[in-house]
């Protein structure tokens, strides 16, 4: 049972992690815009952003930081659990 809540955790945190890692490899970043990115490539297409629009809103969050949280909170909770799931096989693999 425990073994099954720790892969539970882990797969949980890796899906954390890539929701906010993912917005940050697409080039929403701490100091805004990465260049030649996804999201560089968007607003060039976009041209002038309107406040508000989904744009807007995921520059906000990727310059307040909340992806890059987000994947280090994820990265945390995945690692956690995934590490309880293979100390749990391990103690039954070596019968500890």
């Amino acid at each position: 049972m425990f073994r099954k809540i720790c892969l539970g955790v882990a797969i949980t945190g890796g899906a954390i992690l890539v929701g906010g890692g993912l917005p940050m490899l697409a080039g929403f970043g701490i100091i805004g815009i990465k260049a030649s990115s996804i999201a560089a490539g968007i607003q060039a297409g976009i041209g002038n952003v309107v406040a508000g629009s989904w744009f807007a809103i995921m520059t906000s969050l990727g310059m307040t930081g909340v992806f890059a949280t987000t994947a280090a909170v994820g990265a945390i909770i995945g690692g956690g659990g995934l590490t309880g799931y293979l100390a749990l096989e391990v103690s039954i693999y070596f019968m500890l």
